[in-house]
């Protein structure tokens, strides 16, 4: 197979330069809208003009900025579309333009219904923007990776793929709580699925996500430190946005943060990094035991949303019935629960990373020896 023609290097350089700039506003979209999640769970004072609204719109806005510098890239280096690195481009003015058109809806939505809840029509339109921004910025740093393999470019492009890859793994949770939580019964409408339904979107969707963006990142960054780098950034910007608005919910942020253990952990498994004793393991069975691991955390990352979609059948526990008013009156019942939800979170969770990694072991095919790419260095 014939190289593709790398584009010029200062198409690259700009392009590079323009994605990392991009992967600042993906982190602070995505953190400011957990922290809104958050005040809207802590019945902090409702308006459309919020410190987390802030934050999120200056996010969207460095986004829709590095959209129009891309548009600008685009239309002089032409050959940045034989290489396929418009898609990120693209990805991000679609993911721009629905933002840019949420952002008035929802000041709309707010003043005429009043107080809504989070699977809002507006709401929905402006995470599905944040999600397609998000990959766009991933997706783009991972693809000028394969043509800028050396130089400071190159190394700065790993360094940003860190937060890129945590926005992306924590607008995917964020998507599925949209449907998972029952935090969506506003002033005039009630969104909120069929409690069966919740539960069965979180038990099978959030174990997926993290098997597969953990496997994914294992394995196709060939670096050592880089996927538990990113779990542990998904932890400790939940544990921010989620749990330190409140003073009542740290109480167990030190049990949290200790999910960060197994991820390192198998990161070292993988890279052979742990004393085993010239003990042989396969690369099948790391594969499965990185699956199994990072698939069972779900419920103790999902903490403190997640016990709220659980509550009917797990724990279980009656919202209403217990006066549930604020995020902070699901702790008792949490923690009594604990004992038994969390083996069967694990086991569930386990089960569905073994099956994806299994599915991933089977189509994930070993790179060329030659890349189909031209090397480049950036510096």
């Amino acid at each position: 197979m014939e190289p593709i023609l790398s584009p010029p290097a200062n198409a690259l350089k700009f392009s590079m330069i323009v994605l990392m700039f991009a992967s600042v506003g993906s982190i602070m979209q995505i953190s400011a809208g957990n922290w809104d999640v958050t005040s809207h769970l802590l019945s902090s004072p409702e308006s459309f003009f919020t410190p987390s609204h802030t934050v999120l719109y200056t996010g969207i806005g460095i986004l829709s900025l590095s959209s129009i510098v891309g548009i600008a890239l685009m239309l002089k280096y032409r050959e940045l579309k034989k290489s396929g690195l418009t898609l990120p481009f693209k990805l991000l003015i679609i993911g721009s333009v629905i933002l840019i058109i949420s952002g008035p809806s929802d000041y709309i939505w707010h003043e005429t219904f009043g107080l809504d809840g989070f699977l809002s029509p507006t709401h929905l339109m402006l995470i599905t923007g944040m999600l397609i921004n998000t990959l766009a910025v991933a997706i783009g740093l991972v693809r000028l990776n394969s043509f800028v393999k050396t130089g400071t470019y190159y190394q700065l492009g790993r360094i940003f793929l860190i937060p890129a890859m945590v926005a992306v793994w924590l607008n995917l949770m964020s998507y599925v709580y949209m449907f998972a939580l029952p935090i969506s019964n506003g002033e005039l409408f009630n969104f909120n699925l069929n409690p069966i339904a919740e539960s069965l979107i979180a038990l099978v969707f959030l174990p997926l996500i993290n098997s597969g963006l953990f496997l994914f990142v294992l394995k196709k960054t060939h670096t050592f430190g880089m996927a538990s780098a990113i779990a542990a950034g998904v932890i400790l910007l939940t544990a921010f946005t989620n749990t330190l608005p409140s003073q009542s919910l740290t109480n167990l942020l030190p049990f949290y943060l200790l999910a960060i253990i197994p991820f390192v952990l198998v990161d070292m498994l993988t890279y052979g990094k742990l004393p085993l004793n010239n003990i042989k393991v396969s690369n099948k069975f790391k594969l499965l035991i990185a699956g199994a691991t990072s698939g069972s955390l779900f419920y103790i990352i999902g903490y403190p949303l997640l016990p709220l979609t659980l509550s009917n059948y797990l724990m279980p526990v009656d919202l209403e019935q217990t006066g549930f008013v604020t995020i902070v009156d699901i702790i008792p019942s949490f923690i009594n629960s604990l004992p038994v939800v969390l083996p069967i979170t694990i086991f569930m969770g386990a089960i569905i990373g073994i099956l994806y990694a299994m599915i991933y072991e089977r189509i994930d095919r070993p790179k060329e020896k030659n890349s189909k790419y031209d090397k480049v260095i950036v510096e």
